[in-house]
């Protein structure tokens, strides 16, 4: 994958770490006009980067420094999956889009008022439910990002709440009901939690 290089990013060397659409991507080649990128045959499994046609604008962002603002939440580019988008309505001050994860196995992880990452931009989690999510954006993102473009059933790349995945991990999650009802305090202390 070859992008067109902004001016302005003349610090950009081999080996950095660029989000591309959300997914962090390695710098493997560059100079004045061009940056390149390979992607890995696990990125590819999880991305939509195959049905990117040439010209597309993508959202692209250089890796934050520990110390700089955070403006969202932390969203670290490893993409867990692809949601379609299933239903766009107006709400008053914006729109509300519904998106299902090709992945059901997400949807726990995605809780109202949490946070999610939907091809890179940092979105809060209006509702939830047994296959789908949505989210509400404002004319300001649907202005400044190019979510505003997709319609019902496009594709975008999904990653969860970081802090939403490794407790999933931590507490052995695996997408199915647990027959003990859920989280209680004997199952936080089996797992060293407590």
């Amino acid at each position: 994958m070859v992008l067109e290089r902004p001016k302005d990013w003349s610090e950009v060397r081999l080996g950095d770490s660029i989000a591309i659409h959300g997914t962090c991507l390695t710098v493997t080649s560059l100079d004045e006009n061009a940056m390149h990128f390979e992607a890995t045959e696990e990125t590819r499994k999880r991305c939509r980067f195959d049905t990117i046609q040439t010209g597309s604008l993508l959202h692209v962002e250089r890796a934050m420094c520990l110390g700089d603002r955070i403006d969202g939440h932390l969203v670290t580019g490893h993409v867990d999956s692809l949601a379609k988008v299933v239903e766009i309505s107006q709400v008053q001050g914006g729109q509300r889009w519904r998106f299902e994860p090709e992945e059901a196995s997400l949807l726990p992880m995605l809780a109202p008022r949490g946070s999610v990452a939907l091809d890179g931009v940092s979105l809060t989690i209006v509702d939830g439910g047994q296959k789908s999510f949505s989210v509400v954006l404002v004319p300001e993102t649907l202005e400044a990002t190019e979510l505003g473009r997709l319609k019902v059933n496009d594709l975008v790349h999904i990653e969860v709440d970081l802090l939403a995945r490794y407790v999933a991990h931590q507490i052995g999650f695996t997408g199915e009901r647990r027959d003990s009802g859920g989280i209680d305090l004997e199952m936080l202390k089996r797992q060293g939690l407590v």
